[in-house]
């Protein structure tokens, strides 16, 4: 007969929280118990294809079992990405980071390297999620997520779901201008995004409209745009993301958690 292995001596499932950009990506562990076991944060250079993004992003996530010596197993992995993300597919269909990410097949990358379910998701929208977990949304069903940094984007929570759209490109704000860190907002440009955001929030009746952004730029914003609001959508609150740079890696957290819940329901099923 051979040894027994005790129930202790199993590694512990974990779940991953990645989030990433053009030029970082942060990775985050938690466990059973909703404790952080693990939190890396790694610069990015040039990634020219998807074998260089698998090598990198993927065996970051790899390396950060391998120095625990495999005591953890992946429960299930979501991955928060800059761009238009297809979430069936698993693909970055148009990156707002590298832009030779366009195409990138994130899920297949990140199993080259770890057996485990994986999910991929837009980062604005995990930062959305991550903010009605526990942050500025929290306690509400209806929420808007706006993003001023790179490629002007945004998320909304409706009656407590997260729009994704028929393409996927719900939140897209093709109107409003790139910002430039460093440079103060004009006046034409300030009434332009106001007029935009105050259309989008009258549309869908958040009860708080999150801005994101540097200081610079959303700083002048917020008064602006919450005094439009008190007009076309009384009762609305303009905030800042009370997580900050955190908010995108709780969302994927949160992300992988239903992702890892589905999948041992669908165990029990079958």
């Amino acid at each position: 007969m051979g040894p027994v292995t005790r129930e202790t001596d199993l590694p512990d499932p974990v779940l991953v929280g990645v989030d990433f950009t053009a030029t970082e990506l942060r990775v985050v562990l938690v466990d059973g118990d909703g404790e952080v076991v693990e939190r890396e944060r790694y610069d990015l250079g040039p990634l020219p294809d998807e074998a260089a993004w698998a090598w990198e992003v993927g065996g970051r996530i790899a390396t950060s079992f391998a120095r625990e010596g495999q005591k953890r197993w992946a429960q299930a992995i979501a991955v928060a990405c800059p761009g238009l993300v297809d979430p069936i597919a698993g693909v970055l269909v148009e990156s707002g980071g590298q832009p030779e990410w366009d195409g990138l097949h994130v899920v297949d990358a990140i199993r080259r390297h770890i057996d485990a379910p994986v999910v991929a998701l837009n980062r604005v929208q995990a930062a959305l999620r991550g903010e009605w977990s526990a942050g500025a949304a929290d306690g509400t069903m209806d929420a808007l997520y706006v993003c001023l940094r790179g490629i002007p984007q945004a998320a909304v929570l409706s009656n407590g779901r997260i729009l994704s759209g028929a393409g996927n490109r719900a939140g897209s704000l093709p109107a409003l201008p790139e910002l430039t860190p460093g440079e103060p907002i004009v006046s034409a440009t300030l009434e332009q995004i106001t007029g935009v955001l105050a259309d989008l929030a009258a549309l869908v009746d958040p009860v708080v409209v999150i801005l994101d952004g540097e200081e610079e730029h959303v700083g002048p914003l917020g008064p602006v745009l919450q005094g439009v609001l008190d007009e076309v959508s009384p009762g609305a609150r303009v905030v800042r993301p009370a997580l900050g740079e955190g908010s995108a890696i709780l969302g994927a957290l949160r992300a992988a958690e239903i992702l890892a819940y589905e999948g041992e329901r669908t165990e029990r099923l079958e």
